[in-house]
């Protein structure tokens, strides 16, 4: 009863919030100024935060996930979101998932707190069923198919572009949807930022960073470290992460990239009572040909490494170790044909090797290779977006992943989306090979997505998008249990085997709406509504998120401080034998002061509560989310 009165004031405030904000943002003048009945809205004073967000708000939306070159978000008929480094600078979070929970279809799974393992889901979707990218190296783990999110450092990211949908045209093996990872560049100027924070239960996170150029030569360098002893059991952790990326300008035409990104995580399960260990290593080379400024040849390389063990705590003993090494490179050609028009074609391929010790090691290797071409031709107000790619898999066969869309300007910022697409996802390896029956007959689940949305700001002062998506997946991967004689001495034993049985649909809604900044106030909401059905049995399929909510309040005082309050609802509709705690509004602030310029030195204090009115809210009982709990820290920037 408590918890829904707490919801109901939560959500109330918000409306009211929302209907005062519509009210006074009113009319309109001839001169196009937006003013109130009694007083003209003066512009915010000059501060750091403020500045920072009137410079964003005139660069151009440019992504990059639809098509794997930039165009501006108002031309592409994929559902995509980004978030900004500035955005993730005003939150209260500590790694890529805390900033995806309060994103507008998604649910993140995790371990319990931040540091643990924590994987998303896309519009109802498997988690197997996202594809994760850093830079254009796929975080692929082919022993489950899980996107671990906590192998990003978040203080290395510029942008993280979320692709809703089938995105397979384009990114191959991505069913449900691709997250997307743009890393930071070298700065103009030489810059170093720095910052640390402490919390209870021994929370602590450090991150330096240097930035800069040399005559044509750019660098970035990005330390970080997070370890707590957590909020209940075994939920200890100890992440560290390194990030460089070196540019070159070689020539006026030809450009060089090289970065290397460093993972180790040392961390308790409190599922599985285990310690589990990760190193991860990545790099990556690229160099870019632009003869004309309408033409552009790319071709990158990449390499990663991972080596994860976990251990038993109550017996010490190894539980599993796996290796994986994935290595691949990309050839890609870009045409811009027209202002608003290009033409694409890739050709890319990756060799991936596997190998796993339980009781005994096993190896396995898999090739991959794809061809891949999309065109998005620009006709007035109408852009169309078309797309297909071929993929060959030595595991898992061959797929053909077309796709087609439009949008359509109707007037001024109102945009008609409209988009349909086949995606696919190799199950994990291991459910091929292993087990004492494999099954090499098992093949990739496929789908149909279809998509279709209007986003407008005819509302003064408020801008509103609505989703509505479709999925059809056929050849869902599943497993089946029997009991045979398999020795032949008369002893019965179980036996899984995994195999393509279910179909099923994933259909809902998204609504989001966001304020314009009034008086240093932006308020934001957001919904989504998930139906998963067998189509076997028309039931509903339980285990993933029925209905979510997102809210948020942005506020720039005086005397350059900043707070926000951000909060997430969830239905996870969870099977019974879960334990799950849901339907519950998880509310987190983070009130900053921030320095104005002190010779060479800007900077930011901050306090941040977490889950303010000690909510539960978990989609199993074994990784019980954190209650509430108070952090500080300081940020500093020098130039």
């Amino acid at each position: 009863m408590i918890k829904n009165i707490i919801f109901f004031v939560a959500v109330s405030v918000f409306v009211i919030s929302l209907t005062i904000f519509t009210r006074e943002v009113l009319a309109e003048d001839e001169s196009g100024e937006i003013i109130t009945s009694t007083e003209s809205i003066s512009a915010p004073e000059p501060d750091v935060p403020a500045a920072q967000d009137a410079q964003d708000e005139k660069r151009p939306s440019l992504v990059i996930s639809a098509t794997r070159y930039e165009m501006p978000q108002s031309q592409v008929s994929s559902n995509i979101t980004v978030i900004t480094k500035e955005d993730i600078s005003h939150l209260p979070v500590h790694d890529v998932a805390e900033a995806l929970i309060y994103t507008t279809g998604i649910t993140i799974n995790n371990g319990g707190g931040p540091g643990t393992a924590s994987a998303p889901s896309i519009q109802g979707s498997d988690f197997r069923h996202v594809k994760l990218m850093v830079d254009g190296v796929p975080l692929e783990n082919f022993s489950e198919g899980f996107p671990d999110l906590t192998l990003i450092s978040l203080d290395s990211v510029e942008r993280i572009e979320i692709l809703k949908g089938s995105a397979s045209s384009v990114w191959g093996s991505s069913l449900g949807g691709v997250i997307n990872i743009i890393t930071k560049g070298p700065a103009e100027k030489a810059q170093a930022e720095g910052g640390i924070s402490v919390g209870e239960n021994s929370t602590k996170r450090y991150n330096a960073s240097l930035s800069g150029r040399i005559k044509d030569t750019g660098y970035y360098l990005s330390f970080n470290r997070f370890e707590t002893n957590g909020f209940h059991a075994y939920q200890k952790a100890k992440n560290n992460y390194f990030y460089a990326k070196v540019t070159e300008n070689l020539t006026p035409t030809l450009k060089g990239e090289l970065s290397y990104g460093y993972t180790g995580i040392d961390r308790q399960d409190s599922g599985w009572i285990a310690t589990e260990l990760t190193f991860e290593h990545r790099g990556r080379i690229m160099l870019t040909y632009t003869p004309k400024e309408e033409y552009e040849l790319s071709l990158s390389a990449y390499d990663r490494l991972i080596d994860f063990r976990s251990t038993d705590i109550t017996t010490d003993t190894l539980n599993l170790r796996d290796r994986q090494n994935a290595y691949g490179g990309n050839l890609r050609s870009v045409w811009r044909h027209s202002k608003d028009s290009a033409f694409s074609v890739s050709v890319e391929g990756e060799h991936g090797h596997f190998e796993e010790t339980m009781a005994a090691v096993e190896n396995f290797d898999v090739e991959k290779g794809a061809l891949l071409a999309n065109e998005n031709l620009g006709l007035g107000d109408l852009t169309l977006n078309i797309g297909g790619r071929y993929d060959s898999n030595s595991a898992f066969g061959s797929e053909v992943s077309p796709s087609a869309g439009a949008v359509y300007r109707i007037a001024g910022n109102t945009l008609f989306r409209i988009s349909a697409a086949r995606g696919f996802t190799p199950p994990p390896l291991p459910w091929r090979y292993q087990g004492l029956t494999p099954n090499t007959d098992l093949h990739a689940e496929r789908a149909w997505s279809y998509q279709a949305g209007l986003e407008s700001d005819v509302v003064p002062g408020i801008s509103e998008k609505v989703t509505f998506f479709r999925a059809d997946i056929t050849d869902l991967a599943t497993w089946k249990r029997d009991v045979n004689d398999i020795n032949g001495n008369g002893n019965l034993s179980e036996i899984v085997t995994f195999i393509n049985l279910n179909s099923v649909r994933r259909e809902g809604v998204e609504v989001e709406v966001k304020t314009q900044e009034y008086k240093g106030l932006r308020l934001s909401y957001g919904y989504a509504f998930n139906d998963v059905t067998d189509q076997q049995t028309g039931q509903t399929v339980s285990g993933q998120a029925r209905i979510t909510h997102a809210v948020g309040v942005d506020y720039k005082g005086p005397m350059e401080i900043r707070a926000t309050l951000n909060g997430h609802y969830v239905w996870w509709n969870a099977d019974p034998s879960a334990d799950a705690r849901d339907k519950t509004l998880v509310l987190d602030t983070k009130v900053s002061k921030y320095f104005a310029r002190w010779k060479y030195v800007t900077g930011e204090c901050f306090v941040a509560v977490y889950n303010i009115t000690d909510q539960h809210q978990y989609s199993y009982f074994a990784y019980p989310n954190p209650p509430r709990w108070v952090e500080v820290g300081i940020n500093l920037t020098t130039f």
